[in-house]
């Protein structure tokens, strides 16, 4: 087994966000859908809804960034051609399942809180996995 080099991040410490951020996704989603099946006028439609606006964040981030690295990794000059491309799917992909939603299975609100808390998760974890710690000897 090789040692990491002296102040680079090994490989728990980079993965270690990510799976952290899963985990906040997955109890944020479960108590917002107790929440709003609970408290909205709108029943359990709500509380999915809820779900649904969280995972149209976690897909849309996951298949972006997974696009970007995958090109970085294999074809670095279009990098960010690609990730303004992968920007540009991700709004036209929600404007289009917005638009085709019916308000009578799917609640605005609900959607639209799940979207801004999807987002703060995901960025708070993307803000927590580019956090560099440097040591001095």
């Amino acid at each position: 087994m090789v040692a990491p080099l002296r102040g680079s991040l090994s490989t728990t410490t980079r993965t270690a966000p990510r799976r952290l951020r899963w985990l906040v996704l997955a109890v944020v989603a479960m108590l917002g859908l107790a929440a709003f099946a609970l408290l909205s006028a709108a029943g359990l439609r709500a509380g999915w809804s809820f779900v649904g606006g969280l995972a149209l964040v976690a897909a849309s981030f996951e298949f972006g960034a997974f696009n970007i690295r995958l090109v970085g990794r294999h074809i670095p000059s279009l990098a960010l051609p690609v990730a303004l491309l992968s920007y540009l799917t991700t709004v036209v992909v929600l404007a289009l399942v917005l638009v085709a939603s019916s308000p009578a299975v799917v609640d605005g609100l609900a959607v639209g809180v799940g979207l801004f808390t999807g987002l703060a998760i995901w960025l708070g974890g993307e803000l927590l996995a580019s956090w560099v710690v440097q040591e001095h000897p």
